[in-house]
């Protein structure tokens, strides 16, 4: 994830209406077999793994195709494919997911902002050659995550993957807007009429990009807790919605830092507090 991509709000350029199956028959993936609220983080620590029990999560994942060790029981994992390249990466991640079939993962996620150059950084055509990979694993298959789910980026690959038929069960949406419920509740709706297929929000939080000129972030304290009391019940009751996954952000981080859940030592803040009561 990067300011310059965030910064800026993408425009939907294209019109996917003539191609997307029609919502009667909306595609079907397996968000509803658990509860919705996740959480997006690395798990590399007993810290961190003690913040996902406390925040009181159904599942989580951490941009890998590999199943951490620290993960909590009765927490569920679900992997990714973070990209392909010339080494074969989808290859070798579906290979280790397959090898995980024992622990049965409900889904799993395709490419991470396959359009940031310190992402996936891939281009439409290498995302469609490699998706046929991840369909072999036979199990619900989320869209490549784009920076914003309506770029140009992510609706050309949805065009062209509808022409192929290739198989998308549902759409994953990153989103760091400011901290206004209805901001990202209409956003919601809106990728849900484009694409009508089930959505997961994989990562979001509330964020000022503007911090990382000025060094000091517009969002207090208040302001991210009243988002999480207002957003949150709506994303449970949401038809659109089957996951969301608040981005495990640190508290120092200049644009996301407002959104922290959780401290240095794992120990909840307040707003920890509050994404755990829902």
């Amino acid at each position: 994830m990067t300011p310059n991509s965030r910064r800026h709000f993408l425009q939907s350029t294209l019109s996917l209406s003539s191609l997307l199956l029609p919502e009667a028959v909306m595609a079907q993936s397996a968000g509803k077999k658990g509860g919705k609220k996740g959480y997006a983080t690395g798990l590399k620590s007993a810290q961190q793994a003690k913040a996902v029990t406390d925040l009181k999560v159904k599942w989580i994942y951490n941009w890998t195709s590999k199943r951490p060790a620290a993960l909590p029981e009765g927490v569920e994992w679900v992997p990714m494919v973070f990209k392909d390249n010339e080494s074969q990466f989808a290859a070798r991640a579906v290979e280790e997911i397959r090898a995980d079939a024992a622990n049965k993962p409900s889904a799993v996620l395709g490419f991470n902002e396959p359009e940031g150059k310190d992402q996936a950084n891939m281009t439409v055509e290498q995302a469609l050659a490699a998706w046929p990979k991840l369909e072999e694993l036979n199990l619900p298959l989320g869209s490549p995550a784009g920076v914003h789910a309506d770029s140009p980026w992510m609706q050309s690959f949805m065009k062209e993957a509808m022409k192929r038929k290739y198989r998308i069960d549902f759409i994953t949406i990153h989103w760091y807007g400011g901290p206004t419920a209805s901001q990202l509740l209409s956003h919601v709706d809106k990728i849900a009429r484009l694409y009508k297929r089930p959505l997961w929000i994989t990562e979001f939080c509330p964020a000022d990009w503007s911090a990382t000129k000025t060094g000091k972030n517009q969002h207090e304290e208040k302001d991210v807790l009243r988002f999480i009391k207002d957003a949150l019940p709506r994303l449970e009751r949401s038809s659109h919605v089957e996951r969301y996954a608040w981005f495990g952000t640190a508290p120092g981080n200049t644009p996301t830092g407002c959104s922290a859940l959780c401290d240095a030592s794992g120990t909840l803040t307040k707003l920890g507090e509050a994404y755990a009561e829902v």
